[in-house]
């Protein structure tokens, strides 16, 4: 899976701006003012990421960490930037603080393990993810086991990663990613009626279906011998996302299908 697809799915920084004031007192309330004010500082700083503008993002962090120097969010998101620049041994510094500041904390044990997963640490990831999702505070255990699962396939190790899978699947039957994910475990493995019946409960669930998904469908078909079901999934691959990769992939003649019908 590519990085812009885990990073598709999983919460890379959750982090949410603190309600009430912040001040500058050096009242007997100065202290959680101060953690207060780091804790909104990390929130421009994540909303500055995400606008791309670095510099700012940056201030805001190192502010945050000034504020508040055992804020586990504020290093979290520090290893975000990192990683957003290429500076992958700082990233690694900043998420080990992190975790060395809140060891316990499901989002940042996530976020690491995500890091972990995309630089070639698929294996040392796989701890991680479990952590989170066996944490009974974390929301969403589904996407996690789903990302260990992932990350298994990348070792590779397949039956681990269809472990994770349906175990992402008992607590969420519906959850799309995993049920993208099965498909494609069931397809390179030659299962083409389980990957069938995977595509077709993910498009059941899904609000808007997408390009992979839509190319897993023209090969499941196409090797079920299903002509006109392949077919039908270029047809509506080439309509719905014409200048994808998954597209100009199809081969011709579902190129052509797809544009006469």
């Amino acid at each position: 899976m590519s990085k812009s697809r885990i990073a598709g799915f999983l919460a890379m920084a959750a982090l949410f701006i603190l309600a009430g004031c912040v001040t500058t007192s050096t009242s007997p309330g100065e202290k959680v003012s101060l953690k207060q004010a780091s804790q909104y500082n990390v929130a421009l700083g994540v909303a500055y990421l995400r606008q791309g503008n670095r510099d700012l993002a940056m201030h805001k962090l190192q502010s945050a960490i000034q504020q508040d120097p055992d804020n586990a969010d504020a290093y979290s998101a520090l290893g975000l930037l990192y990683d957003s620049i290429g500076d992958i041994d700082r990233a690694d510094e900043a998420y080990r603080k992190a975790l060395n500041k809140a060891p316990q904390d499901p989002q940042i044990q996530n976020n690491y393990a995500v890091f972990l997963c995309q630089h070639g640490k698929p294996e040392k990831s796989e701890k991680y993810f479990l952590q989170a999702a066996k944490n009974p505070l974390y929301p969403t255990p589904e996407a996690a086991y789903t990302n260990a699962g992932v990350c298994a396939n990348r070792i590779p190790d397949p039956a681990a990663a269809e472990q994770y899978f349906r175990r992402a699947l008992d607590i969420n039957p519906n959850f799309p990613e995993a049920l993208y994910q099965m498909a494609r475990l069931s397809y390179g493995r030659r299962h083409y009626l389980e990957a069938r019946a995977f595509i077709e409960r993910f498009n059941s669930v899904s609000p808007q279906s997408r390009a992979a998904i839509l190319l897993l469908g023209v090969r499941t078909e196409q090797a079920l011998g299903n002509t006109r079901g392949a077919a039908e999934y270029a047809k509506k691959l080439l309509k719905l996302y014409p200048t994808s990769r998954e597209a100009q992939q199809l081969d011709q003649s579902y190129n052509h299908a797809g544009r006469s019908g």
